[in-house]
């Protein structure tokens, strides 16, 4: 059943594909009208809904206004939100929902079908123009719809579209704390956001550490050190703690940002730098979200002309107190709904009376919404007894398959724009060496967790692919017939850490014997320091972090590598993960990560493994390559609807990638939203998620 319902999925994206290629060579317009998309990586062919029927989701049985849960729409997650709610401190997709339903990526100008198709949002946008200006930028103007309404009743102007723009780069958000890697195309957005100053080392820094007394007694001559072949042994020399330095201001070399002007009451510009140009997502930079400058910052007023855009006036004092309460509380929202609570692992919405309307007009009709947290080992339990109504995103193939065998439930099945895998740190520890990492390829049983965990829900790939996308359903075969195969075989990941540092037993000078590993772990490898090879894994899904321990640790073992895995909060996996360099000395233990990763609408690696982006959120895990960073740049400047030349770059990017492993990639998988059958409408897609939807959820009584 399951088989046939993946290959019914693939077949679907296949015919699609295959429609596409006929005319890859001609350019493709993108398509105003998200009803019937032109998109060629379309997974399903979407229903047109009449366009006489305002509402498009089936009529339902009303609801019964005494139960409590009437109008509450309960969705649960195996994590609780952190409650970042504004972005600028990372994406846990936990918070990200609650950001879609408050208004992020909503209320904008432009959106993205669910087909993954760019458009621009007729219910924000009037009207707009593109042109070409002298010095090759990309310029998109903006008249937005009068009408449009904050929660509070304030009504949205342009100014609070060009303050999106000024806000998110500006170095007063910088210094409240939050970090942002967006805009970078928007021209002059580097000169507006600066970078920080950071203090300089001391000069009498080395002399102010001083060497411990007993530092040269702790170190002795290993009893077999034999002169004659080995030298005259020396001491390691001691050395200072290296200086640590600090943020003392920031550096900013314009006040004004050149690529946003304020045009009217109504009216405003984006402009996108020819440095930039092509970029086969284009439109996606036209893209703007309005923030609420009269309560993030009141009395603040936008200042525009020839040079660009700037605040009127220092916003550092109000950024800092948006840092402080907006990020966990926004206040008001332009979303269809406002936040009413976060207590107890459970965010609590209520439906906005003032939301303008998705970019079909469309209002919810639900009235509350809880996201809630619940324990993997009772969720399912939870859906059976009525306290939750949605259950999205499951990849486990037994809470798949009890929920199919359930009368009064139903199931949302979605090929996945996304993988799962291991991060695999390239700037600290051992997984800095890329043998070592190709090492752990051939010691992480895949198939077991495909087994024991997905239960034949997904499938093994070997580089960066999501099963979703329709450049791996165009060169499939090929890739596979070119890459670097991943698999179990404990000889093959000996042979790599034979060509690492790694190859010496514990005294730092006897040859590491292979013969001698056993699955016990009590023979490892170790380098010239003494040190053991130890890898330690970080896993944000606590299923996954088992089933990979479960073989990997003895597989490991047998070549020379103690692995632990241990799980991890959501907020210790941001700390350790997204922001390693902000641990103290000695806090850093974790080598790999595992999770998941779901791509954007536009597959853009470069926001993920550039060296531009190294000691940020967006690649923390310090990867360096310039083949990658050349295929990066390539892809994305790839000229809009060339989907050939786009599809070529790809597949030289895949394997790269599948030659480099900055990650380990685990599988790629259907995931499935389990629901009950009160919920209607949730035709839930790779790009689309129920929050995506909620204008189209309705509940049944």
């Amino acid at each position: 059943m399951r088989k046939t319902k993946i290959l019914a999925l693939l077949l679907a994206l296949v015919m699609v594909f295959a429609l596409v290629a006929a005319c890859a060579d001609t350019p493709v317009e993108v398509d105003p009208d998200p009803v019937d998309p032109v998109d060629p990586v379309d997974p399903v062919e979407p229903d047109d809904p009449d366009p006489d029927d305002p509402d498009p989701v089936d009529p339902v049985d009303p609801v019964d206004p005494s139960d409590p849960r009437a109008n509450t729409l309960t969705v649960a997650y195996n994590a609780p939100a952190i409650g970042d709610f504004i972005n600028g401190w990372g994406n846990s997709s936990y918070d990200v929902t609650i950001r879609n339903l408050l208004g992020r990526d909503i209320v904008a100008t432009v959106v993205y079908s669910a087909e993954g198709e760019f458009y621009v949002n007729e219910t924000v946008v009037a009207n707009y123009n593109r042109e070409v200006d002298g010095d090759g930028n990309v310029v998109y103007t903006f008249e937005i719809n009068q009408g449009i309404l904050w929660s509070d009743g304030t009504e949205i102007t342009a100014r609070d579209f060009v303050a999106w723009h000024l806000w998110w780069a500006s170095p007063e958000w910088m210094m409240a704390g939050a970090t942002w890697g967006w805009l970078d195309e928007v021209l002059g957005r580097a000169d507006y956001q600066g970078e920080p100053l950071m203090s300089e080392e001391p000069a009498d820094w080395a002399d102010s550490q001083e060497q411990p007394e007993d530092w040269y007694d702790d170190q002795e001559e290993p009893e077999d050190w034999d002169e004659e072949e080995d030298g005259e042994w020396e001491p390691t020399p001691w050395t200072p703690e290296p200086y640590t330095p600090e943020r003392i201001g920031w550096d900013q070399p314009n006040e004004y940002f050149a690529g946003v002007h304020l045009l009217g009451e109504y009216e405003f510009s984006v402009t996108i730098d020819s440095e930039h140009i092509p970029f086969f997502f284009e439109l996606q930079w036209a893209s703007v979200t309005p923030i609420p400058m009269h309560v993030w910052a009141p009395g603040v007023d936008v200042v525009s002309n020839e040079n660009g855009s700037r605040f009127d006036s220092d916003i550092q004092a109000h950024a800092d107190r948006v840092a402080a309460t907006e990020r966990f509380a926004p206040s008001v929202v332009a979303g269809p709904y406002t936040l009413v609570s976060f207590e107890n692992d459970i965010v609590t919405l209520q439906r906005n009376p003032l939301f303008v309307g998705d970019s079909q007009g469309r209002q919810p009709s639900i009235e509350f919404v809880q996201q809630i947290y619940a324990p993997s080992d009772v969720d399912v339990d939870m859906l059976f007894a009525g306290d939750i109504d949605i259950l999205p995103g499951e990849i486990m193939g037994g809470k798949i398959e009890r929920v199919i065998a359930q009368p009064g439930f139903g199931t949302q099945e979605i090929l996945r724009n996304g993988y799962g895998l291991m991060h695999l740190v390239a700037d600290w520890g051992p997984t800095a060496d890329v043998n070592v990492r190709w090492a752990l390829a051939h010691v992480v049983d895949r198939q077991a967790i495909l087994d024991n965990v997905l239960e034949g829900y997904g499938s093994l790939i070997d580089s960066e692919i999501g099963e979703a996308q329709w450049m791996w359903h165009a060169r499939r075969a090929e890739v596979i017939e070119t890459i670097r195969p991943i698999s179990l075989n404990i000889q093959h990941a000996n042979d790599f850490l034979d060509e690492t540092v790694w190859v010496f037993e514990a005294d730092g000078s006897t040859p590491f014997d292979r013969e001698q590993a056993n699955e016990n772990g009590t023979y490892l490898r170790h380098n010239a320091a003494g040190e053991p090879l130890i890898i330690r894994n970080g896993a944000a899904n606590a299923d996954i972090g088992d089933a990979i321990l479960l073989d990997t640790a003895r597989n490991a073992a047998m070549a020379g590598i103690e692995f632990t895995s241990e799980f991890l909060e959501w907020a210790s996996v941001i700390r350790h993960y997204s922001q390693p360099w902000l641990l103290d000395e000695g806090e850093r233990m974790f080598s790999t990560f595992s999770m998941g990763v779901t791509f954007v609408a536009a597959f853009d690696p470069y926001r993920s493994w550039h060296s531009d982006f190294i000691n940020t959120a967006i690649n923390p895990t310090g990867f360096s390559d310039p083949e990658i960073d050349r295929l990066t740049l390539e892809l994305r400047g790839t000229e809009p609807g060339d989907y050939a030349s786009f599809l070529d770059t790809w597949f030289d990017y895949v394997v790269r990638f599948n030659e480099m492993l900055p990650a380990l990639p685990l599988y790629s998988n259907m995931s499935v939203d389990l629901h009950n059958d009160r919920v209607q409408g949730l035709n839930t897609t790779a790009f689309h998620t129920w929050d995506n939807l909620i204008t189209q959820l309705s509940l049944a009584g």
